[in-house]
């Protein structure tokens, strides 16, 4: 028994000092966070797109990742991120969510618009989706404390995984020591587009999530 609990202690602190190592910054209570992330390949001008929800317990709720063309700057891309990102929170019925991301341009534009003229365009484009949710914030963050988002966003241009997906409750199995608290996904969606769906269509479209991840 002693040695039980010593067990369940040290896998505790160890749960721990992942989070802290990684970045993990809790939103208040009863909210939820979202990690959105982008990458872009000025080359070949596509962008993929990742967010990750989490709850205050560090617990991945849901993640999806997707590819854009015709993407022809990284502020574009990353408007891409947001906009998909809150498209599926908000037809999710989410409500009361901490959106962090590494751009700390659009961040600004959000949080201050008259601060950012040059970026009007992108604050009129976002502020009226954020508007939609009962509570909602938005917070600057180091790539390192989104790494998980990021490292999803980058497998779209670096490995070529241009198909998109949404995974309930879970995270891809070669994240999972990012994520010590969550699981493999139980329901998988493979989107094809930027679609709406709902929690229900997850359960009876789901897929094998190994084919895609």
């Amino acid at each position: 028994m002693i040695k039980t609990l010593d067990d369940q202690e040290k896998s505790i602190d160890l749960g721990r000092k992942k989070k802290i190592l990684f970045g993990w910054k809790p939103p208040p209570i009863s909210w939820l966070k979202c990690d959105i992330a982008s990458s872009w390949d000025k080359i070949i001008y596509k962008s993929g797109a990742a967010w990750i929800l989490r709850n205050r317990q560090g617990k991945v709720l849901l993640h999806g990742r997707n590819s854009f063309t015709g993407i022809y700057s990284k502020h574009d891309a990353y408007l891409e991120s947001w906009k998909w990102a809150i498209d599926c929170l908000k037809t999710l019925h989410f409500n009361a969510i901490v959106f962090a991301s590494e751009d700390n341009d659009l961040i600004g534009a959000i949080s201050k618009p008259s601060a950012w003229p040059s970026l009007k365009f992108y604050s009129s484009k976002m502020l009226p989706l954020l508007q939609c949710f009962l509570d909602w914030n938005v917070k600057f963050h180091a790539p390192n404390d989104i790494k998980g988002a990021k490292l999803i966003a980058d497998s779209v241009i670096k490995g070529n995984r241009y198909y998109s997906y949404i995974a309930v409750v879970g995270i891809p199995h070669w994240l999972r020591h990012l994520f010590p608290v969550s699981t493999l996904p139980v329901f998988f969606f493979c989107t094809g587009t930027t679609q709406s769906v709902s929690l229900t269509e997850f359960e009876y479209r789901s897929q094998t999530p190994n084919r895609y991840l």
